[in-house]
């Protein structure tokens, strides 16, 4: 019997499964995330796509962001880095790739590397993999969540896709969670371990992190220490988030970040930044 994929409109998680569709989504089992009030619903390829559309933006030089109107699940949306010397990187997912934004993809020089922070934020990067045929690279924790798509290099600790690109391992809001650094760029793609706030003129103003941002859940300490290990030796300035981009002050948000949660009790809620704090 063939598989198809099928998509939890509750959180927008991608899964292969008989015909008729799966019982039930695992993202949404998890505490990390709200169970769908009027029960589960699940879509198919086709059904999605008379239905949402895709958009994209070159955010920052080189960098293309993807996303859905309206958005899918919670809409988390999809980055790709042109790199031509090396390949390009897929990272973090939209929703849903129509063939225009497979076109647009394939026209930007494909993917070579694909890989994403944790599984809330996978989208329909499975289109990418059947499209372009990248090395997929995940985080070893990460592999019970990965069954739309076969992964060709599982990592522990880190994975230098080349010398300009690098995935580490940080735990925290989920076992697997990861981020991707681009030393040259000064950019960091966080994944959920940072979340901002933004102004009208897109500066950060406030900035949070979370075991489970719904649920309001706090990391532990010993989590805050590892995104310190981890983030601290990193050159980085520049923040993209699986939904915005913060082109400036995101590693001295994130110092001040650490510090507050390290002086007493863990907390989930938006600490407010002052602009002398992104500097």
């Amino acid at each position: 019997m063939p598989l198809s994929h099928y998509v939890c409109t509750n959180c927008g998680f991608w899964q292969r499964y008989f015909q008729g569709g799966p019982p039930a989504c695992p993202v949404c089992l998890d505490y990390r995330h709200p169970l769908p009030p009027e029960g589960w619903e699940f879509q198919t390829s086709a059904q999605v796509a008379a239905n949402v559309s895709v958009h994209w933006q070159e955010v920052m030089p080189g960098i293309w962001q993807f996303w859905n109107e309206p958005q899918l699940g919670i809409g988390p949306r999809g980055y790709v880095v042109v790199e031509p010397a090396h390949g390009n990187i897929a990272f973090e997912g939209a929703g849903f790739y129509n063939q225009a934004a497979l076109d647009f993809i394939a026209s930007l020089g494909g993917v070579r590397y694909l890989s994403a922070s944790h599984c809330h934020v996978y989208g329909g990067l499975w289109q990418l993999v059947e499209v372009f045929r990248p090395e997929v690279v995940m985080q070893q924790e990460e592999l019970n969540f990965t069954q739309a798509f076969q992964v060709s290099w599982p990592f522990d600790d880190q994975a230098e896709l080349h010398a300009g690109a690098v995935l580490y391992h940080t735990g925290g809001h989920t076992p697997g969670h990861t981020v991707l650094h681009l030393p040259a760029r000064q950019l960091l793609f966080c994944g959920d371990a940072l979340k901002f706030q933004l102004d009208d003129a897109g500066q950060a103003v406030a900035i949070s992190t979370h075991r489970a941002y719904a649920a309001h859940i706090p990391l532990s300490h010993a989590d805050v220490r590892r995104y310190q290990t981890v983030l601290e030796p990193l050159d980085f300035d520049g923040v993209l988030t699986p939904w915005e981009p913060v082109p400036h002050g995101g590693k001295s948000a994130a110092r001040q970040l650490f510090a507050a949660q390290l002086a007493g009790r863990p907390f989930a809620d938006f600490l407010p930044l002052s602009p002398s704090s992104l500097l």
